[in-house]
């Protein structure tokens, strides 16, 4: 194995379990409930007269919110309207101005920004702050193997001495250092910050723009029992789900990086093993080429049983990646 396959196993097996549907699903009720309290219930007091309202930002709230609870056992309701949102903004908005400098360019110009270091500071006071809420709550079960929850995975996985694993090879280390569960922690936080509170934002932007599919969907809503052991029931939401993120996906990228040498069979452009590849996730989805339904059509019916589109490449629609290095965070999009 090599020592990239060797760091990813070694986080995989900490991250991936507790991420999966199975795990998540025990969070519906709070779901709705955050979703109900902190977005719905404030829209029904606004006035009528009242025609500005940042969907965006209040995704971004909820979202948090839910990331906290569901990823760290940690309330950040309180945190949010003050420097952790900030902070956020300033660390994507420098981090997005590297994605595509060449690496030691990224890693001078984020050694020397201000900006990035000062936001990654207070991102990083927070995150501490739950790992030593968690650590004083539950030191008694530190003997104890069955992980229910993310941070609780992390922080009992912490390495009883950095010094001594650092020492070690990929294949032999045991555990995460401190500063592998602060960025773990980071990810998740961005995520929800980011990618999934866009693509709720343009799920709200694209049923207002398209009252027919809102109208399908509200009459799915009435008939079926909103529940959590009945979701696979809900057919056409999974299908306007999906649509949206194929119609604004909310990554516009994918990036990986090769392990050995090859040549792209269609015009046979030589690549080099470390050659970082872009796959671009909004070309593949507006492609005519693979979308049999026009693809600038809003169209959720597209990704129903009998639509012509339900089995076309599987690699036409992938806003999680592909791969067993996709998005381990997809079951918090997907119903």
């Amino acid at each position: 194995m090599c020592f990239l396959g060797a760091k990813y196993k070694r986080h995989a097996n900490l991250t991936m379990p507790l991420l999966r549907r199975g795990k998540i699903s025990k969070y519906f009720n709070l779901i709705v409930d955050c979703t109900d309290k902190l977005m719905l219930d404030r829209w029904r007091l606004l006035k009528k007269d009242h025609i500005h309202c940042d969907i965006v930002q209040q995704c971004e709230h909820l979202l948090l919110i839910l990331c906290g609870h569901i990823g760290f056992n940690y309330d950040l309701e309180m945190s949010i309207d003050n420097a952790l949102t900030q902070a956020l903004h300033d660390y994507l908005a420098v981090f997005k101005t590297t994605l595509y400098m060449p690496q030691i360019m990224c890693k001078i110009y984020l050694k020397f920004n201000l900006k990035y270091r000062k936001a990654k500071l207070t991102i990083e006071q927070y995150l501490n702050r739950i790992i030593k809420q968690e650590q004083n709550g539950n030191s008694e079960s530190i003997h104890d193997l069955t992980r229910t929850s993310l941070i609780d995975s992390l922080v009992h996985s912490i390495q009883k001495d950095e010094k001594i694993e650092a020492l070690k090879t990929e294949e032999e280390k045991k555990g995460l250092s401190h500063n592998e569960i602060i960025h773990e922690m980071l990810l998740l936080l961005v995520g929800g910050f980011e990618t999934t509170s866009t693509a709720l934002a343009w799920f709200i932007h694209l049923m207002s723009k398209n009252p027919h599919v809102q109208i399908k969907l509200k009459a799915e809503l009435a008939e079926n029992p909103y529940l959590v052991d009945q979701l696979d029931s809900l057919v056409y939401l999974d299908a306007v789900i999906r649509e949206v993120l194929r119609f604004s996906a909310p990554s516009i990228a994918i990036l990986r990086t090769l392990m050995k040498n090859d040549r792209l069979p269609a015009s046979g452009a030589q690549l080099y093993k470390g050659d970082q590849v872009t796959i671009s996730t909004y070309n593949l989805h507006w492609d005519t080429r693979y979308w049999k339904i026009d693809p600038k059509l809003f169209c959720p019916e597209r990704f129903l049983e009998n639509s012509p589109d339900k089995n076309d490449h599987p690699c036409a629609f992938i806003p999680f990646g592909g791969g067993h290095r996709q998005c381990i965070g997809q079951d918090l999009n997907l119903k």
